[in-house]
């Protein structure tokens, strides 16, 4: 009898070691799938920033230029989203705990700062302009604006693909459609100035576009200065937390909390000091606390130290 149960226990085993093996296989899939569409949008971004680059220099356009740094911005977008699909593949190692999603971080804040110069020399540029208008090949620069629309559109098509299943690919899609509605206001200054030859209205155009980049790209260089600080993630409430864990049967106190997280998508952490009743069940106490932190914070990484009234606390601890 012992012996059937052992081999039932066994091929139990086998099964769930199937199960595991089948979802690691599916999830390789999904990331590789994933960094394909992010690869396609990005070589479609990146042949038509050059294009719309050189454009706007030969047309003299300075909004067909800031649009092609936006497009430059949605460029290295993809380029992290890649770099970060492609890494997320490697495993954690002894030297990287967290595994390398953090290299998303470090390009994202390189990416803001890059991009936050490159657009005040063009609002200067486009200021200086607006007292002394440079005559603008306005024909070419619709068709070049144009064809930068197309290309963040089909840029757009290509990611939404793979949208649902990866936030890091939504957000490049947010950036391509918000580079279509950049190449909208381009083409419509264009238009402008081909019907009343107001060139100024180029350098307007210009600089509406510079400081929407940079209003993105400080958002993004404080999101990524966040996560670089250990700073608590947008979409957790550390003080909601704490009440909930209080609320459990069993709790008495709750000292040392932190939550942070590697990006702003994978892996956000928690670990706290809690106080309980002496007699409690602690195997069914952590289980609970692992599935409310999951399922109604998404905090997916915990380290929860359960200890009775009169334990020592590090002089360093948060209160």
């Amino acid at each position: 009898m012992d012996l059937k149960f052992y081999h039932m226990g066994e091929m139990e085993k086998a099964k769930n070691a199937g199960r595991e093996k089948e979802a690691k296989i599916h999830e390789h899939e999904h990331v590789s799938g994933t960094a394909k569409y992010i690869g396609i949008a990005l070589l479609i971004t990146a042949s038509f920033f050059i294009v719309e680059l050189i454009g706007g220099i030969l047309t003299r356009s300075l909004a067909l230029q800031s649009d092609a740094w936006h497009m430059l911005r949605d460029m290295l977008a993809l380029s992290f989203a890649f770099i970060a699909a492609r890494m997320a593949l490697r495993p954690p190692s002894n030297r990287k705990t967290y595994g390398y999603h953090r290299v998303e971080i470090l390009s994202a804040l390189m990416n803001g700062m890059f991009l936050i110069a490159v657009i005040v020399m063009i609002i200067y540029q486009a200021l200086s302009r607006m007292f002394s208008p440079v005559q603008i090949e306005t024909e070419d620069m619709l068709a070049i604006a144009f064809i930068g629309l197309v290309a963040n559109l089909l840029a757009a098509l290509v990611l939404s693909k793979s949208a649902e299943k990866s936030l890091n690919v939504r957000a490049a899609l947010l950036h391509c459609m918000s580079d279509a509605a950049a190449s909208v206001g381009v083409i419509i200054g264009g238009l402008i100035i081909y019907f009343t030859g107001i060139y100024q209205v180029d350098s307007i155009i210009s600089i509406v576009i510079g400081l929407l980049i940079i209003y993105s790209s400080m958002k993004l260089i404080f999101q990524s200065m966040n996560v670089l600080l250990e700073g608590v993630p947008p979409s957790v409430d550390p003080v909601a937390v704490e009440k909930r864990i209080r609320s459990m049967k069993g709790v008495k106190d709750l000292h040392d909390l932190h939550v942070w997280c590697i990006t702003p998508t994978k892996v956000c952490a928690m670990s706290c000091h809690v106080v309980i009743e002496g007699g409690i069940n602690r195997r069914n106490l952590i289980s609970t606390m692992m599935f409310v932190l999951k399922e109604e914070f998404g905090i997916d990484h915990t380290t929860i130290q359960l200890e009775e009234k009169g334990y020592p606390k590090g002089a360093e601890e948060h209160h």
